[in-house]
């Protein structure tokens, strides 16, 4: 019969432990950036190319910062861009594209207001001759 009581009694212990944990974890976790909206594609000025996951873009003296659901191609180097506004509302958003020139869309995962310019590891495309 302690055979039987024993795991029982291990198991106590544990089943509090596993309790304790996702409270622990969701104290952890950052709280989620606000998604931001910019009503007006025309409003945006100037854009910055993090690599070819993160763009930056500022309309009026606000800067945004965008990510990708994959790299998008041909923007470390791109002089200019496009949008293609999220359907229906318009404006760029989360839901909305990045045309790139000879490269293609790349759809937005994520657009959110940044605090300041962005970092300098962001780099403004050079601009070509002619």
């Amino acid at each position: 019969m302690t055979h039987r009581r024993a795991p029982a009694a291990l198991l106590a212990p544990l089943a509090l432990l596993a309790t304790a944990l996702p409270a622990t974890a969701q104290d952890a976790a950052a709280p989620a950036a606000k998604e931001a909206r910019i009503p007006f594609p025309s409003s945006v000025r100037d854009f910055r190319a993090e690599g070819d996951d993160v763009i930056y873009l500022r309309a009026g003296r606000q800067w945004y910062r965008g990510t990708f659901f994959a790299p998008c191609q041909g923007l470390p180097w791109a002089a200019r861009i496009a949008f293609k506004p999220s359907p229906g509302i318009g404006g760029i958003d989360r839901h909305a594209s990045i045309i790139v020139p000879r490269d293609g869309e790349c759809h937005l995962d994520s657009l959110v207001k940044i605090d300041g310019d962005p970092p300098e590891k962001a780099k403004k495309p050079a601009k070509t001759k002619g």
